[in-house]
């Protein structure tokens, strides 16, 4: 069994992990990043950003869509 200090670390890192883990499986899924397409370390990067900004930009498109459905305006 676990020490009760290890438990309540698990339980406080669980929820930052979870956060990032469905931050990357989000992306895997839409852009298809399963694998990188690019060799070298700055071309992996590179698609990698892409991918975020492209994230960001589909959450918030979403964001903005769901204040327009709820009648609230645009910050």
């Amino acid at each position: 069994p676990l020490h009760p200090l290890y438990s309540q670390f698990n339980k406080k890192i669980g929820a930052i992990r979870f956060k990032v883990e469905q931050a990357f499986g989000t992306m895997k899924r839409r852009f298809n990043l399963a694998r990188a397409r690019y060799f070298g370390t700055a071309k992996v990067q590179a698609q990698m950003c892409w991918a975020a900004l492209g994230m960001n930009l589909l959450k918030a498109h979403r964001k903005l869509k769901a204040m327009e459905l709820a009648g609230v305006g645009a910050p």
